[in-house]
């Protein structure tokens, strides 16, 4: 079994370490199969990862198609303009050589990783996912992948994607299940008490509340101060003192959703707060959002995130005790 680490400066520590982690755990299980990733950077030597973390890479070899399976992990990057540059610069020997694999190769990558994949093409027409918070950005740049932002991790056959940071564990773990079998993954996921059982990011996804554009930065800011009133989309657009279809448009433009659609988002993300730092039923919490029907917006709720409220409450408070909550 031959598997390459592709990483550059600025992996994500944790990223890197789980997998050195858990394909070392495999070798116990199975030693004659060989997990030991080799570790590939663009120049060799050391690559940092924190201050007080490197590790050892050899010259990223000009073909990689004698390798069973390549492992990209996460990487830094601020924003989207970033991980743009560094695929063009940082990135852009890797992906050249990704170009070239073999169709047998497996391949997988999480978080930033994803870009690095697509950047290749071998994710196109495939499903994938990616890091949640830049999946409307994924999207528009890959217009051909089946992205599906909603999914910690999905193996498309050739290709593994997982999603945000600590995805990466639930990636390694695929990885080794589909390279020595259920068993394997099993008893590696029973040392590291991991199970790979997250199937969505939903849970975990937050909406983005600060843009450069006045126009929409000043309607977010409206919609935040008023969020307890039932407001209607038209008094946005009136206080804004545009048309509801400019306003309609520009948010589309710029965050990916309608301004209903944002509206409903940041109700969501305040009842989130509330379910995790207080003990108020769901009926005084739909109240303080601006509802007035508890079921719908429980409904609204399930749909977003994927839980219900007494589930994300059980699940994201802990164990304090909530009597006054009604599931």
């Amino acid at each position: 079994m031959k598997i390459a680490m592709l990483l550059e400066q600025g992996a994500t520590a944790s990223s890197v370490t789980t997998t050195l982690d858990m394909f070392r755990l495999a070798q116990r299980y199975q030693p004659e199969a060989g997990y030991q990733p080799h570790l590939f950077s663009t120049r060799g030597g050391l690559v940092r990862l924190t201050d007080a973390v490197a590790v050892d890479t050899q010259p990223l070899p000009a073909d990689l198609g004698a390798y069973d399976a390549i492992i990209l992990p996460g990487f830094f990057a601020e924003s989207l303009d970033s991980i743009v540059n560094q695929l063009q610069t940082t990135w852009r020997i890797v992906i050249d050589r990704l170009q070239k694999l073999p169709e047998t190769t497996l391949v997988a990558a999480s978080c930033y990783g994803t870009f690095v994949l697509a950047e290749a093409g071998l994710l196109n027409g495939l499903p994938a996912t990616t890091t949640w918070w830049l999946a409307h950005e994924f999207q528009q740049r890959y217009p051909n992948i089946r992205l599906d932002a909603d999914k910690t991790l999905v193996d498309s056959g050739r290709a593994i994607t997982a999603g945000a940071m600590t995805a990466h564990t639930d990636l390694s773990l695929h990885v080794l299940r589909r390279l020595g079998g259920a068993a394997l993954a099993r008893s590696v996921s029973g040392i590291m008490l991991v199970d790979g059982a997250r199937s969505s990011q939903r849970p975990f996804m937050s909406v983005q509340k600060n843009y450069s554009e006045p126009l929409i930065q000043r309607a977010i800011d409206w919609m935040t101060t008023n969020l307890a009133l039932p407001i209607a989309i038209d008094d946005l657009a009136n206080a804004m003192h545009v048309s509801y279809r400019t306003l309609n448009r520009r948010f589309i433009e710029i965050t990916g959703l309608t301004p209903l659609a944002y509206l409903q988002a940041l109700k969501i993300e305040r009842t989130k707060e509330l379910l995790e730092g207080t003990h108020d039923d769901f009926e005084a919490i739909t109240a303080s959002v601006g509802y007035e029907d508890v079921s719908s917006f429980r409904r609204l709720f399930k749909r977003s995130t994927g839980l219900s409220p007494a589930q994300y409450r059980r699940q994201f408070k802990g164990n304090a005790p909530v009597s006054s909550f009604h599931p």
